[in-house]
């Protein structure tokens, strides 16, 4: 699960500095922040796939592939949390972006326990 969190605030990160790029402008700070962050985002995933090609057993080796792809997607909803964080920042609250922001919240939230499910199977 540390992994998967990890990679979640790694993922967060990564999305504000997208969004305030895409959305604002391209600046110096948040590029430096997006590169960090994509760089520690990637180094979490590959180190999370190298332990899960370390497992011996093949039924221990399915759930950890299984882990794995629910890392990833839960990085990808994370992301995506994080750019609809970064519109409703910079820009103002208007309703759509605010639906926007907690209908991400709660996909977020919910996208946790598939992720938690799979950490168990690879115990």
């Amino acid at each position: 699960m540390l992994d998967a969190f990890a990679a979640a605030v790694a993922a967060f990160g990564f999305g504000l500095c997208l969004g305030h790029t895409l959305i604002k402008h391209f600046d110096g700070l948040y590029s430096t922040g997006l590169a960090l962050s994509s760089a520690l985002l990637m180094f979490v995933l590959f180190s999370t796939w190298r332990a899960v090609r370390s497992t011996t057993s093949g039924t221990a080796r399915k759930g950890a592939g299984q882990f794995l792809a629910s890392c990833i997607f839960f990085s990808m909803i994370t992301s995506t949390f994080g750019i609809s964080v970064s519109g409703l920042l910079w820009y103002s609250a208007d309703f759509l972006r605010t639906f926007g922001v907690v209908f991400w919240a709660f996909i977020t939230c919910v996208a946790i326990f598939p992720v938690r499910r799979d950490a168990k199977r690879v115990m």
